[in-house]
């Protein structure tokens, strides 16, 4: 690409500057650590456990891939915050009121000697590929999203997170039912549980 100055809308030094960065080699990638490596495994061996077979079309179509199904999710019952009489009272002539009631065992927002104390109580059994369950979720504006549609499953601690994150995790969650897409969610600490 060269630089045409009837047209440009940068000068001729930006330009340089850009195309010497659309022309450089790519960077070398970085070496897999175990955690990659444990990832691409787990991820290989979901997929061998949920594949039948395939099943060649005789009209040279592309082959079809029969899947197991998964099984249920577990029954979570999960009582609401409120009852909707008591919420129609809370947001009445408040148009901006969306969120849930404030609950008094689980704060929305936590100090930072709280956070700490979450990190040290999960420091015995939290890294990457230990198996946990959902106990716990903050509500949601929509439940049609969020990490409180998985309440009762468990799942693999995926990634660990950093700071400010530090009291978070990702977690890859086990299929169920027809599911074929993962389902990874980041995820409080203290509402996962390890599995015994």
């Amino acid at each position: 690409m060269a630089y045409n100055q009837h047209i440009a809308t940068i000068p001729r030094a930006e330009f340089d500057e850009l195309m010497a960065i659309v022309r450089a080699p790519p960077e070398k990638p970085r070496p897999l650590t175990n955690e990659d490596l444990w990832r691409r495994e787990y991820l290989a061996d979901q997929e061998r456990r949920r594949i039948i077979g395939y099943q060649p079309d005789l009209s040279t179509a592309k082959p079809v891939t029969r899947y197991h199904r998964h099984r249920q999710a577990p029954s979570w019952d999960r009582t609401p915050d409120e009852t909707l009489e008591d919420k129609l009272e809370r947001i009445a002539g408040d148009p901006l009121a969306t969120f849930g009631p404030l609950r008094g065992d689980r704060p929305a927002h936590l100090t930072p000697t709280e956070k700490a104390e979450i990190v040290a109580k999960a420091a015995n059994w939290l890294r990457v590929s230990q198996r946990v369950r959902l106990v716990d979720a903050p509500g949601a504006v929509d439940p049609a999203f969020g990490v409180q549609r998985y309440l009762g499953r468990y799942g693999v601690v995926w990634r660990l997170c950093g700071s400010p994150f530090n009291d978070h995790c990702y977690v890859f969650f086990d299929p169920i039912g027809g599911e074929r897409t993962a389902k990874i969610e980041l995820a409080e600490l203290r509402d996962l549980e390890p599995e015994r």
